[in-house]
């Protein structure tokens, strides 16, 4: 991981193994955004190697998607019965390749990273203008959290370099043993409704749902002075439930 005293960023040739430095050690700190931040932006702004080879080096291949509009489950090769050669990582390897074909140039941005070790989930807050090159003046700027689920296993075992060689771990967990690493094993993006409504109608999509917001404030408003009576009665003796 980069020393805090250097400001450079990784380049995006160095993405690869700095995800790599990441995902192998599991204290993932303050310092991570901005390996994170390398990483996606290779993901979602890199060559097309570049994308081929993060897909391939850090998701594991049954690694499935969730996202508002669209999904890829897992499931690994031998499992649809005319491509026995396809994996799930395949197909989430093709959204992304849409996505750059749909919107080559992203102006992509990660505010913050979170990595809870306990659940084996990364939190990213990111910020990304999505614009389709053949619509004129059509910009979607949006916010989303994606949620990484992580799973361990040997480098060996997950992510084969391109020339079929396997990728080599950072460290070793005593002698002759390989350390595990983490590999993202599920994405899942989230995005708040005005957001979403961005992708399919720009500019009055997210106006009309602001003002639904506001009519949805206003019902809640009336809905709990008018029926406080009812409130009281069906909460009466109500307590905090303890936290396990």
């Amino acid at each position: 991981m980069e020393h805090p005293g250097e400001c450079c960023p990784p380049s995006r040739a160095a993405a690869a193994q700095t995800l790599g430095h990441l995902l192998a050690n599991s204290g993932v700190n303050a310092n991570a955004v901005r390996e994170i931040a390398s990483v996606i932006t290779t993901l979602t702004t890199g060559s097309v190697q570049e994308q081929q080879d993060t897909l391939t080096n850090f998701f594991v291949p049954h690694a499935s998607f969730t996202h508002p509009l669209c999904r890829v489950p897992s499931f690994s090769k031998g499992t649809v019965p005319l491509a026995p050669g396809l994996e799930s990582r395949w197909l989430l390897l093709c959204i992304y390749r849409w996505y750059r074909t749909l919107s080559p140039n992203i102006d992509i941005h990660i505010d913050s990273a979170v990595f809870d070790q306990r659940s084996g989930q990364l939190f990213v807050s990111i910020r990304q203008t999505f614009a389709i090159w053949f619509i004129p003046l059509y910009k979607a700027p949006v916010k989303l959290t994606t949620v990484l689920n992580l799973e361990q296993h040997p480098a060996s075992e997950t992510s084969p370099s391109r020339n079929g060689n396997t990728a080599s771990s950072n460290s070793l967990s005593g002698p002759g043993q390989e350390r595990l690493r983490y590999f993202i094993a599920h994405q899942e993006d989230l995005y708040q409704m005005n957001d979403l409504i961005q992708f399919v109608c720009p500019w009055l999509g997210p106006l009309l749902w602001f003002f639904w917001q506001l009519v949805s404030t206003g019902l809640c408003v009336a809905g709990a002075v008018v029926l406080l009576p009812l409130y009281l009665l069906l909460n009466k003796g109500a307590k905090a439930k303890k936290v396990q």
